[in-house]
């Protein structure tokens, strides 16, 4: 009788065809940009001082490494299904810092950010009966 309560307790997600859709994308792009900070078979282009600047202070600081790891784990999790709510507030994070980075320091490439907090906005959304609990 207590498995039964259990079950009736944890929310389930269904998912329809768009969050599916999303959510594989989601996690491929993870994976490409992740495994792209470590192979660096995307060149990136050509960059301003600024900007320069700061992915050399981030590389020095071991920074770029840790957000690529992150980046790969939170696209396998994704791809898999497993821990999704916790995974997208840890996407949640990096693609916040990725808007603001192209905000204000490279305009010209916040359209791929803007496309990646997006992804995650709508998962998060769809998958709001998981973040329910916080706000009670």
């Amino acid at each position: 009788m207590e498995n039964q309560t259990l079950v009736q307790d944890q929310a389930v997600v269904s998912e329809g065809k768009v969050t599916i859709v999303v959510r594989f994308l989601l996690a491929l792009m993870m994976v490409v940009f992740g495994l792209n900070k470590f192979l660096n078979f995307i060149p990136m282009p050509p960059a301003n001082d600024e900007v320069s600047q700061v992915f050399g202070s981030l590389m020095l600081m071991g920074i770029l490494p840790v957000v690529g790891i992150l980046e790969v784990v939170g696209g396998v999790m994704l791809a898999i299904k497993k821990a999704v709510p916790a995974t997208l507030v840890v996407l949640g994070a990096i693609g916040f810092n990725a808007f603001l980075f192209h905000a204000t320091l490279d305009p010209a490439g916040i359209g791929g950010a803007i496309f990646f907090l997006g992804m995650v906005i709508y998962l998060a959304y769809a998958y709001r009966s998981k973040f329910a609990p916080l706000f009670r």
